[in-house]
């Protein structure tokens, strides 16, 4: 993401000591709600796929984005965003997902319907497109998932050579 670090929340990481879970000793792990829910997605970005359970957010509701293949997190008071909570993300995993994610997410933290909370990319409120669809990985054509991998697996191979390029 574009934000520095000291403009978003912290992120907890089971190598660091980030914001813990409300009632819990648990840092807060990544709720994803989109593309990210797809293990050959989280497979191709961090090289594994992180532990996670299935949950949903009460009053958000990933939406369309316009000539997007992935979603946007928004407020829906009626709505219940199904995802998944991922745990145990390294810091780097995290700076290598808030490089590949689109830098209009803002970070926030989301009370789950596990009881657990969450760090999620959620879609601004101020973004001027109107997101009135409901984005599940299902109404999206295989073909274009597949399209999709192949444009994760180009951006992480621009990631790695760019940190390689920066090695002395």
């Amino acid at each position: 993401m574009a934000t520095l670090e000291s403009e978003r929340p912290s992120r907890a990481s089971s190598s660091s000591s980030g914001a813990s879970d409300a009632g819990s000793a648990q840092p807060l792990g990544l709720f994803a709600y989109g593309t990210l829910t797809l293990d050959s997605v989280m497979q191709i970005l961090l090289g594994r796929i992180p532990p996670s359970e299935l949950t949903s957010a009460p009053g958000w509701r990933a939406a369309g984005l316009p000539d997007l293949s992935y979603p946007g997190l928004v407020a829906d008071q009626t709505g219940n965003a199904p995802g998944r909570l991922y745990s145990d993300l390294t810091e780097a995993e995290w700076t290598l997902l808030d490089a590949f994610e689109n830098p209009l997410y803002d970070v926030a933290p989301l009370s789950l319907a596990n009881g657990r909370r969450g760090l999620a990319y959620v879609w601004p409120s101020s973004a001027p497109q109107a997101l009135t669809s409901t984005w599940t990985v299902d109404s999206v054509d295989a073909a274009i998932i597949d399209m999709y991998l192949e444009n994760c697996a180009a951006w992480r191979e621009e990631w790695d050579k760019s940190r390689n390029d920066l090695e002395p």
